[in-house]
């Protein structure tokens, strides 16, 4: 019995260290470049190659699976989105980059950190740029770009919690702005009818004549 309650701990400590045993990539004397970081400030895709070419995470983590796939689907859609969607998207593609520098310029990284702080990075830049401005003009083509499917690919469930984070700070600015334009409404038409209500012409009362 005691042998067996020793296995089972084993196993089951086995089982916890495999899970939490995230694999660290290492640039193994792999310079990091400054052509790669031209590609973050620019907001240019191909960062995310270089980062993985120097600091190889793998397909299933967030460089590759996550961060260069959004970053192709927005450029492929980025015309078909109003001006200032596209000039969202733009920001955007760089903003998310900004942090990853500095991890890049690193020898060593947990991936299972990086995606942390990737996806740490998102609701800050979509803030930052308006983001719910441009659900409501774009929210179509927007969610095209993230799409329910991606839901259920490793990794996904983090930067889905944040984008449902940041479409409900984007509900509760709908609601205040309607709260404000109804309150600042109201106060205009009774403005309005106390003016109509005090009609006078060279300081005298206008009446109705009977």
């Amino acid at each position: 019995m005691t042998a067996k309650l020793f296995i089972l701990a084993f196993l089951i400590n086995a089982s916890f260290a495999f899970l939490f045993n995230h694999p660290v990539a290492q640039a193994e004397g792999r310079e990091a470049a400054q052509s790669c970081l031209d590609h973050a400030q620019s907001g240019n895709c191909e960062f995310y190659n270089c980062f993985e070419q120097r600091l190889p995470c793998g397909a299933n983590y967030y460089m590759l699976k996550h961060g260069l796939y959004y970053c192709n689907k927005m450029v492929t859609r980025t015309p078909r989105f109003s001006p200032a969607g596209q000039e969202f998207l733009g920001n955007i593609t760089k903003c998310l980059m900004e942090p990853l520098q500095e991890i890049y310029s690193r020898d060593s990284v947990d991936c299972h950190d990086l995606e942390h702080d990737a996806v740490a990075a998102i609701a800050p830049c979509f803030n930052q740029h308006n983001f719910c401005n441009v659900l409501r003009t774009d929210a179509d083509e927007f969610f095209r770009i993230y799409e329910f499917s991606d839901l259920f690919t490793r990794g996904s469930v983090k930067l889905w919690r944040a984008m449902a984070r940041i479409a409900a700070d984007c509900g509760r600015h709908y609601t205040r702005q309607i709260t404000s334009e109804t309150e600042t409404f109201r106060n205009s038409v009774n403005s309005f009818l106390g003016s109509l209500g005090s009609l006078s012409f060279g300081g005298s009362v206008i009446e109705e004549s009977p």
